[in-house]
């Protein structure tokens, strides 16, 4: 990563163009932890987002342990937060690359000194496809892989890069999909048509296969594994089918799979390839784990809520967001300031789980209140009628879904256990 280029982020001014910075206030990023904000407290302008540094280090630490055990690669979904301070935390935890969904993810990256992008998609853009070529062209250290499943396409890919890229010929991987699914190939037929329109091209390598095992879920809470074990099955053939034909054209065969919800069949299923002459790394593409949630990766992670009882290492919730009580308009209604705008809601709502009083006093929520409906700028909090809340009080909630948290807000304050600003990263969504 490009340290200087991370070091000039901390001389960014913050001030009211930022969620959650105090009106007036004006202070540098690197600074943030020096003013003895504390969100409970009221000292932030909410809503706000924050994520609590003894988690979010404890994540980053427990992922690269878990790709150590299982001698696996790791390059998180960069997309999930889009944030390069993250990204620089995990290259030095270990991180074999970065992973984008789009060109313009994967510039910022590299912007940043990104030294490997997995880019998780089909790139047919011409205007991108020159821009890697000259990455590729002026940093022979750089490596790039992005998605192919269409011969046509691929014939658009090469014919895109004659005349801007030289001897190094950009890497591919082909993508298998389901049927009702994203992008993908469905058939063995459809893949051997396109590993071998990539052997036919001038520019282009196969260097392996891809896919997103997350649609193959099954079951109305995503624990049947049935359709995901069906996918990565078919996944191991087709590895060995394309280099039994020897198709494949770099000396490693790489191999990548692995969302944040069941990475540990990925690595039941596509380690371990003594059918496969030339050697083939697989790589995990999970990125929510770094902050974790309190909803859909909570119950699905394998190192949450389908965590087995001898697996020692576990992923803790970072993500909470703030909110102050504005109204009591009923009983048993409570009316918060934040809404569609401030927190994610497409998996399910935000839950309540503490409210810091007034006077000092803290109520736990979890039991006793919930989400009802979120608009744009207003939360609906149904609860005991008993419990007393006014307006003033600070409410935090469990997020649910971290990639349509963090690309909310444009900074995230980092917080102790005692909830005081410490730091703050930028996002660059």
């Amino acid at each position: 990563m490009n340290h200087q280029r991370l070091s000039k982020l901390g001389e960014e001014i913050i001030d009211h163009r930022y969620k959650g910075i105090p009106l007036g206030a004006e202070v540098r990023l690197a600074d943030l932890g020096k003013e003895g904000w504390n969100v409970a407290r009221g000292d932030l302008a909410l809503p706000i987002t924050t994520l609590r540094a003894d988690a979010l280090e404890h994540n980053i630490t427990a992922m690269a342990a878990y790709c150590a055990r299982n001698n696996v690669l790791l390059a998180p979904h960069g997309k999930t937060t889009m944030a390069p301070q993250l990204f620089q935390r995990q290259f030095d935890a270990g991180a074999w690359g970065i992973t984008a969904a789009t060109p313009s993810q994967a510039a910022i990256m590299r912007d940043f000194g990104a030294p490997r992008i997995l880019l998780a998609n089909e790139l047919v853009d011409a205007a991108a496809l020159r821009w890697v070529a000259h990455q590729l062209e002026t940093d022979p250290s750089f490596e790039f892989f992005c998605l192919v499943d269409d011969p046509a396409s691929v014939v658009l890919m090469d014919n895109a890069l004659d005349g801007t890229i030289g001897a190094r010929k950009l890497q591919v991987l082909l993508e298998a999909g389901i049927k009702g699914g994203r992008s993908g190939v469905r058939s063995d037929d459809q893949a051997l048509a396109v590993a071998r329109a990539v052997a036919a091209s001038s520019h282009l390598a196969l260097a392996g296969v891809e896919t997103y095992e997350g649609p193959a879920a099954g079951g109305a809470d995503g624990r049947d594994l049935t359709g995901i074990d069906a996918l990565l099955d078919w996944v191991r053939r087709l590895v060995v089918s394309l280099a039994q034909r020897e198709l494949f054209d770099t000396p490693t065969i790489t191999v990548t799979a692995g969302g944040s919800a069941y990475f540990d069949r990925v690595v039941a299923k596509l380690s371990g390839w003594s059918e496969v002459v030339a050697p083939v790394q697989l790589v995990l593409r999970s990125g929510c784990y770094i902050s974790h949630d309190a909803g859909k990766y909570h119950a699905l992670s394998p190192l949450d809520g389908r965590r087995g009882a001898d697996e020692p290492l576990f992923l803790q919730d970072a993500l909470q967001a703030w909110a102050m009580v504005l109204s009591r308009p009923e009983p048993g209604l409570a009316i918060l300031g934040t809404g569609k705008r401030d927190i994610p809601y497409d998996v399910e709502p935000p839950m309540p789980l503490r409210a810091y009083r007034r006077d000092g006093s803290v109520v736990e929520l979890r039991q006793l209140s919930k989400i009802g409906k979120v608009m744009d700028q207003h939360a609906f909090m149904t609860l005991d009628p008993e419990v007393a809340l006014a307006p003033g009080d600070i409410v935090t909630l469990g997020l649910s879904h971290p990639c349509t948290a963090f690309d909310k807000i444009r900074l995230l304050p980092i917080i102790d256990q005692d909830h005081n600003v410490v730091d703050g990263l930028l996002t660059a969504f």
